[in-house]
């Protein structure tokens, strides 16, 4: 079993997010409170309610508001972004992204839409589209504009999911018969969040110098928020992602041919349409 969460878990955390730490410019988590809060070892129990929740269907849409900040030498950047993301075990995903500061109309919209091995980038306004690899993607930091959750969802394979599944409804609690040694970098702690209190299991890579948390509503197990924070330590910059959780359709009532890119009449294939990350 431990090799099971491990491959859940590591892979999903590491996978893409090693990819892209080297390229990414860093954000600043979200404000923490003025104490910082009890760190413990983490509720295995919980998390097992959590992974199964979160992954109990092979295909998800979510809907999400995303703030981004760069910290380097005194600058600080946010970059202001909403996402619907439909995605499925099997590598697929459309993200509808729109670049939009909290009470200001958008400044850009985009699509994008991946086959599993190649991305399509269109932007409506310049009647504009693009294709790339599904590593060339993965390697920009406009990638986590997916939504961390949706990557984290993506990452985890469909027979994977089958077996985590299959591993909950035998023994509901057997996250909590893991070694220690397989958990030493997983810690859990209580923090409030805009008034209600939420679990967050935080995660550290010190190796390379990143850390995730994950914030789950401890009544039902459903993933409220997402945050991931990497330190460049060459150059020291900082980079961060905190993404909240406003919608999650576990069933979405979707063709499969929304993962096909179809350009729009009238629109032209360009070389490389880069995500512009000041939304301009």
């Amino acid at each position: 079993m431990s090799k099971l969460l491990l491959r859940i878990v590591a892979t999903a955390l590491i996978g893409w997010a090693s990819t892209a730490q080297a390229q990414v410019p860093p954000i600043s988590p979200s404000p923490l409170p003025p104490q910082q809060p009890a760190v413990t070892a983490p509720d295995l129990t919980l998390l097992g309610k959590a992974l199964g929740d979160f992954l109990q269907t092979n295909r998800v849409a979510t809907q999400s508001q995303l703030v981004m900040t760069i910290q380097d030498k005194g600058v600080d950047v946010k970059i202001y972004a909403q996402t619907k993301t439909i995605a499925q075990t099997s590598g697929e995903f459309r993200s509808e992204l729109t670049f939009a500061r909290p009470g200001q109309p958008p400044t850009a919209t985009y699509t994008i839409v991946s086959d599993r091995q190649r991305v399509w980038i269109y932007r409506p306004d310049r009647r504009q589209y693009s294709q790339t690899t599904i590593a060339k993607f993965q390697a920009q930091p406009y990638s986590y504009l997916v939504g961390i959750s949706s990557i984290f969802f993506l990452t985890v394979t469909e027979p994977t999911r089958k077996e985590l599944n299959a591993a909950l409804a035998s023994s509901p609690n057997f996250l909590a018969a893991l070694p220690e040694r397989d958990i030493q970098d997983l810690q859990g702690s209580k923090r409030q969040v805009e008034g209600q209190e939420l679990y967050v299991y935080s995660y550290t890579n010190k190796l390379e110098n990143w850390t995730f948390n994950g914030f789950v509503q401890p009544q039902t197990g459903i993933l409220k928020q997402v945050e991931f924070t990497g330190i460049d330590a060459k150059d020291g910059w900082t980079f961060s992602l905190t993404e909240k959780i406003l919608d999650r359709n576990p069933r979405p009532n979707v063709n499969s041919s929304i993962f096909k890119f179809l350009p729009p009449k009238g629109t032209k294939k360009v070389q490389s349409l880069s995500i512009d990350l000041t939304g301009l």
